[in-house]
């Protein structure tokens, strides 16, 4: 179905987008906010696991951690198309920061309730909305197009690493020094991450003057052109269908269910669960290999399509797993598929986004993958207790596996998009 440009093989041009040192500061910045990521929404779970036994207090708090996207991303977006970036980042890893630490103080204190933690991961939450539009625009503002597949495989590279790393790190901190432990981890490393944003050098933001108006209506004015866009391009439609789609359905359950069904069908501590995520980080660090080795690839949205075939028929067999080995095998094999899924779709819609607007579009893409979540985990947590967490982990697989089949056959034109565009896309005409 694919024609490649350019065989995947690993060499020195597998990291050309590190020849810029602006895409190495970030790489940097975003490499310790994603261990801290890691960490952050298991260590959450295991908290609220450690507070009370209710499965619907588990979607809870990763609905609490997700919230806040549904007010700020947008409004985030259109201020990343107008103002600093470097600021709008840095502002929004500090929150963070004090969020981490204060929780890591309250469990030390013994002063941590459930209403309480839910308030820390609000706070959290509200940093990861506003952060994570300006994250995710600043990568192709640095590097050429012909390198955006790259720069985004070796960005998820340092993401997949820190999947390995950060839940080691959790478990090791929490062996040692508890939860609370956990949570000053995560302090300590955002902190670290700041340094790098200090000397990062953004291109000054290009966007064309609105006649007119308050700045609020500007404002609205603009996050309605985001959305006029990803509406009317079909191709770039469709990607967000499938990820709204992901996100409610299956991306939820995993977060909020795979602790549950490790520990019910088989019986794993909180370090073997851990050790079951670090598996998949595994998976996904060869896949961002594969894709960052890979110049170009030709119809990369069918691809895209077919690994959320992959994905849910593989979350069948994990919910339905009762031994350790082959969970961990189902873990491996669906990192590797999850690179490839997030790095494609990420790649075709960065790469069919104007410049001017990528700001609002991401704001758009944090909303749907971060904000379908908290709904899917809700909905999760209310399977799971009706049914039980592996049965309902089961048939969420099943349904996203079904979603990704009816696209396939009836988009031809999301089977044929390439990586990237020949010419660059430029913003529609009754945009602004």
């Amino acid at each position: 179905m694919a024609e490649r440009t350019g065989r995947p093989r690993l060499s020195p041009r597998t990291f050309a987008a590190f020849d810029s040192r602006n895409f190495q500061l970030l790489w940097a910045n975003n490499f310790s906010y994603a261990l801290v990521q890691g960490i952050q929404r298991l260590t959450f779970v295991l908290l609220a696991g450690d507070l009370t036994r209710n499965e619907f207090t588990l979607g809870l708090v990763v609905f609490a951690l997700g919230i806040p996207v549904f007010f700020l991303t947008l409004p985030a977006g259109a201020f990343t198309d107008r103002l600093d970036q470097r600021l709008l980042l840095f502002g929004s890893q500090l929150l963070v920061l004090v969020a981490s630490l204060l929780t890591a103080i309250l469990f030390w204190a013994d002063r941590m309730s459930v209403p309480m933690m839910l308030a820390m991961a609000i706070l959290v939450g509200i940093g990861v909305a506003v952060g994570q539009p300006v994250r995710q625009a600043l990568v192709p503002a640095i590097v050429p197009p012909e390198r955006l597949l790259n720069a985004i495989s070796l960005n998820s590279l340092g993401q997949n690493v820190s999947q390995v790393a950060g839940p080691a790190i959790a478990g090791f901190a929490i062996l040692l020094w508890g939860i609370g432990g956990s949570f000053a981890a995560q302090a300590a490393l955002m902190g670290a991450g700041l340094i790098f944003l200090l000397p990062l050098r953004v291109p000054p933001v290009e966007r064309a003057a609105r006649a007119g108006g308050r700045q609020l209506r500007e404002i609205l004015g603009e996050i309605g052109d985001g959305f006029r866009f990803a509406w009317r391009a079909a191709d770039v439609r469709a990607l967000f269908i499938l990820l709204l789609a992901t996100a409610l359905v299956i991306m939820g359950t995993w977060q909020t269910l795979l602790p549950r069904v490790a520990e019910d069908q088989l019986g794993a501590d909180d370090f073997e669960t851990i050790m079951l995520f670090a598996g998949m980080g595994a998976g996904t660090i060869v896949s961002s290999l594969v894709l960052a080795s890979m110049p170009r690839l030709r119809n990369a949205g069918g691809w895209f399509t077919c690994t959320l075939i992959t994905g849910g028929s593989l979350a069948v067999g994990l919910g339905l797993s009762n031994v350790y080995a082959l969970t961990m095998t189902l873990m491996v094999l669906s990192g590797l598929n999850a690179g490839f899924f997030m790095n494609l779709n990420l790649t075709l819609i960065q790469s069919h986004t104007p410049n001017a607007m990528m700001g609002r579009i991401m704001a758009i893409y944090t909303l749907v993958m971060l904000g379908g979540s908290p709904f899917g985990a809700l909905v999760a947590g209310g399977g799971a207790a009706w049914l039980d967490a592996g049965r309902w982990f089961a048939i969420s697989g099943a349904a996203t596996a079904a979603v990704a089949v009816i696209f396939l056959i009836a988009q031809p034109s999301l089977r044929r998009m390439p990586s990237y565009p020949e010419t660059p896309v430029a913003a529609p005409s009754d945009a602004g």
